[in-house]
């Protein structure tokens, strides 16, 4: 059983460093719109996005895009790490218990 909850642990935690980048990803094209990856950040942002944008594109069809003005709020990311850090706690709990 501990052997589970450590890969659980291991896949939670890769998934929220993949979350960070898309953030940090996201962050930049919000910047600059004009700027691509390039070299082995292509790699690594499609390593990003691929590994969160089920979750990400999941949570933003129940919880679309809010406009004020000429601004969008998406809370998908948001909401999706407090999915992940809720996660990672019941799992730390549960190997105590077990």
């Amino acid at each position: 059983m501990g052997i589970l909850f450590l890969a659980l642990d291991w896949a939670l935690r890769i998934l929220t460093y993949a979350m960070i980048g898309r953030l940090i990803f996201e962050l930049i094209r919000s910047a600059n719109p004009a700027w691509r990856p390039k070299g082995l950040l292509i790699a690594v942002a499609e390593i990003c996005y691929t590994a969160t944008d089920w979750l990400v594109n999941s949570i933003r069809r129940f919880i679309p895009t809010v406009r004020v003005g000429m601004l969008g709020l998406d809370f998908g990311w948001t909401i999706g790490m407090v999915l992940i850090f809720v996660a990672q706690n019941v799992l730390r709990v549960l190997a105590t218990i077990l």
